[in-house]
């Protein structure tokens, strides 16, 4: 349920909205970035990304087999750009824009994960996103096996068991596959959380005016996750934008009647009708 006037995260969605064989997810990922610069020039980073290819392929040769090809890849990445996950300001909003990456040479994981996957993607390589709880890395198929590796750390290899067990610790406790967090996910996956972890970073700073606009963007993208209805109404109404405030309210009221949070947002529903009585 984006603005209206919401180009941006109107143009965002219908390139997170083509087939998963069509995604285009550098783009969509760099499209995430008009969020802070709504002017961002897509093609210039994405030249980038076809130029940091092109280096990998003059060092690896084409159609060079997976492990040389993750080689030529990393070489080019976390030795030569000197690309790393950013230790010291992890939660700043500039880690999760694709662009700012590409500036700063520093972002989380699923970023860096990205970064990798789009320049090992145009050197020849499929690599996929792993959704690992917690902490985002990539696999690629060679002699018949997954293997895995972690940009954030700067291309490390993580034995498939190092990665079981991590996994198997952070699900401790619940009744969750492990193996589903060793598949491959989806592009749309992958825009989801930079998206839900950008809101996550914007709301830590205390950034309601952040938050919304990545709240904004998913919603563009998934106009059916009525949480972030919900979350667009209670941001909305902490920047007092209280006539759009109350319209999320009450549609995620009317939506999701069976959520424990029904009866204190209809309370701070019954608030801002009483504001707005008062000419607020």
């Amino acid at each position: 349920m984006p603005t209206p006037d919401d180009a941006h995260a109107v143009a965002f969605a219908r390139l997170a909205g083509a087939g998963e064989g069509m995604l285009d997810l550098g783009r969509a990922a760099l499209a995430i970035g008009r969020i802070t610069e709504p002017g961002l020039m897509v093609e210039e980073y994405a030249a980038r990304l076809d130029a940091l290819a092109d280096r990998a392929v003059v060092a690896c040769g084409a159609e060079a087999e997976a492990a040389r090809v993750v080689a030529a890849v990393s070489e080019v990445l976390f030795r030569e750009e000197g690309f790393a996950g950013d230790r010291t300001d992890y939660y700043n909003p500039q880690n999760s824009f694709l662009h700012d990456v590409l500036e700063r040479r520093r972002g989380l994981p699923i970023l860096l994960s990205v970064l990798f996957m789009e320049v090992a993607g145009r050197a020849g390589l499929v690599v996929e996103g792993v959704g690992a709880p917690s902490h985002f890395v990539v696999r690629y198929r060679a002699d018949e096996e997954w293997q895995f590796l972690d940009p954030f750390r700067g291309g490390e290899a993580i034995p498939r068991s190092v990665l079981e067990a991590r996994v198997q610790q952070a699900l401790a406790g619940t009744s969750v596959s492990t193996e589903a967090f060793l598949e491959g996910v989806t592009g749309r996956q992958i825009l989801g959380r930079i998206l839900v972890n950008l809101k996550g970073c914007y709301a830590r700073r205390g950034d309601a005016t952040g938050a919304l606009a990545a709240t904004d963007f998913l919603l563009a993208m998934t106009p059916w996750a009525v949480e972030e209805v919900r979350d667009r109404g209670l941001l909305l109404y902490q920047l007092q934008r209280y006539d759009e405030s109350l319209d999320a309210l009450q549609r995620y009221v009317e939506h999701a009647p069976e959520s424990a949070q029904v009866e204190p947002l209809e309370r701070l529903i019954g608030q801002i009708e009483e504001i707005l009585a008062q000419g607020g």
